[in-house]
């Protein structure tokens, strides 16, 4: 199929269980909210991210409604501002800044369009014309469905953000499915979900809610990879509240306008902007110690690190890390990651509609980051470029690196007298590691940096045993849940389980 330019590039390619062309465009979603969740934290939370989600499916929506009665905001803006007026012209404000008007938002006291789909916030709504879902998020908890079958009576008074914006990431892949259109999976008529406890009901009430973690202290900590991944875990930690907490981000890549369906703490005016930039920006703004180290990890092990916080630039120095977080796409990124043996090792990533977490514990038998991840082959890859590049005339060559936004002199010169180092060899690497623009889509970013953040949260901030395996799987084609373990690869390029062996760490399952 023909691929959309721009901001809806990434979620309009092909993915296995979405059909070929897209079923529905350009639709029109309204989001409704009583009072009593409009002025909880929990309720502007869900519509906050929700708005935020919606607002990215460009092409797939098209206008959103907002009918929510007048109350003040009383969280900030994604990106850090403060929202000084009523909460649906603050949802407004998110849009504008997200996608520049590319979806259109606006408040409205009664209805004024025929919406295809209707989402209400924890309220009762008549079912008019269209689909209508109900959507709830407090604490740990979500839930997403009809709502014939919706609970009744959630108080919504916690502050936790991983319920909200699970709620939400879960009703913005309802609506992203209608879009695109199904062939396999399913539409979620009543599903609940526990992050404290992995488990899954279509009643409210049976679902565990866990300790709030507004006020707890978080011991500062390494998030590798400012992508999708790493903006969710970003905006979590932003909302959290918590006393302390402070993080490290390191990655060299910058943004584009793809980078906007996803990537939600960035903006259209972040485009070309440095990634870590946007993260850092919106951290700091929500109170949340943050350095940005615009760089590879190996150039982040060598450079003076200016600004950063004295603990992690004692790690660095020492190469003796304590807590780091992989949110990379690419098999030698991981390598580095797990190289540097940091003492906890959390990652998130996705995979189409699938998100998942995965916990890496250093005992016998698991599984280590460097498992199942082998580094890309490079340099063959950079030998098969150079041959394809001398194959071609030098104003065909010319045409196709400026395609790619190189400059065709420095290549040529390379080309002329092929040595490492120089700027020809450098953007020709480049070209050839450029991750390949994939099928993505941010509510499956989110929903993965909501399996970190909650496995992160329970075992690092709570110090309490992880419920369930260490990886934790969420499958927005048909909603399952899933918690697993993974053994660890006997051909791994690290060699965990020998290292393990010679320093003789025992398993604690087994003591």
């Amino acid at each position: 199929m023909a691929v959309a330019a721009g901001i809806s590039d990434r979620h309009l390619r092909e993915a296995e269980g979405l059909s070929d062309k897209p079923l529905h465009l350009a639709q029109r979603v309204r989001i409704t909210m009583n009072a009593a969740w409009a002025s909880s934290r929990a309720g502007q939370l869900l519509a906050s991210c929700l708005v935020n989600l919606l607002a990215r499916q460009v092409d797939l929506v098209s206008e959103i409604e907002l009918l929510l009665p007048t109350v003040p905001t009383i969280i900030r803006l994604p990106n850090g501002d403060i929202a000084d007026g009523p909460l649906d012209q603050s949802l407004v404000r998110i849009a504008a800044w997200a996608v520049d008007g590319r979806v259109k938002v606006y408040a409205s006291q009664a209805p004024t369009i025929d919406a295809d789909i209707t989402i209400a916030i924890g309220d009762e709504v008549s079912v008019g014309k269209g689909i209508t879902l109900f959507a709830a998020g407090n604490g740990w908890k979500a839930w997403v469905g009809a709502p014939e079958r919706a609970p009744r009576g959630i108080v919504p008074s916690k502050s936790n953000p991983l319920g909200p914006f699970l709620a939400a990431a879960l009703a913005a892949g309802e609506v992203f499915k209608r879009g695109r259109g199904l062939v396999r999976g399913r539409f979620l008529t009543a599903n609940g979900y526990s992050l404290w406890t992995g488990a899954q009901s279509d009643r409210w009430d049976e679902l565990g809610d866990g300790p709030d973690v507004s006020g707890g202290q978080l011991k500062p900590f390494h998030i590798v990879g400012a992508g999708a991944v790493g903006n969710g875990l970003a905006y979590i930690l932003a909302y959290a509240e918590l006393a302390d907490a402070y993080a490290a981000v390191i990655d060299d890549d910058t943004y584009d306008a793809t980078s906007l369906n996803r990537c939600l703490l960035a903006g259209h005016k972040d485009v070309g902007d440095p990634k870590v930039d946007a993260i850092e920006a919106s951290l700091i703004k929500h109170g949340v110690g943050a350095y940005g180290f615009d760089g590879t990890i190996s150039r982040y092990l060598t450079a003076a690190r200016t600004g950063l916080r004295s603990d992690l630039a004692q790690q660095a120095s020492n190469l003796s890390f304590d807590l780091a977080v992989s949110c990379v796409d690419r098999g030698v990124s991981r390598q580095d990651i797990q190289g540097l043996a940091p003492s906890s090792l959390f990652g998130g990533s996705t995979l189409r509609l699938g998100a998942r977490s995965d916990f890496y514990p250093d005992r016998p038998g698991a599984a280590c980051l460097s498992c199942f991840n082998p580094p890309e082959q490079d340099g063959e890859k950079l030998r098969a470029l150079e041959k394809k590049l001398r194959q071609l005339s030098e104003e065909q060559r010319s045409a196709f690196l400026r395609e790619q936004g190189i400059d065709p002199a420095v290549v040529e010169a390379y080309l002329a007298s092929p040595k490492c180092g120089t700027l020809g060899e450098a953007a020709l690497r480049d070209l050839t590691t450029r991750s390949v623009g994939e099928f993505s889509v941010g509510f499956v970013s989110l929903g993965a940096a909501i399996l970190l953040a909650s496995k992160l949260f329970r075992q690092v901030l709570l110090s309490s045993p992880p419920a369930g395996g260490d990886v934790t799987a969420l499958n927005f084609l048909n909603g399952g849940l899933q918690s697993s373990f993974l053994g660890a690869d006997e051909h791994c390029h690290w060699g965990c389980q020998e290292r393990r062996r010679k320093i003789g760490i025992s398993c604690d399952v087994c003591a």
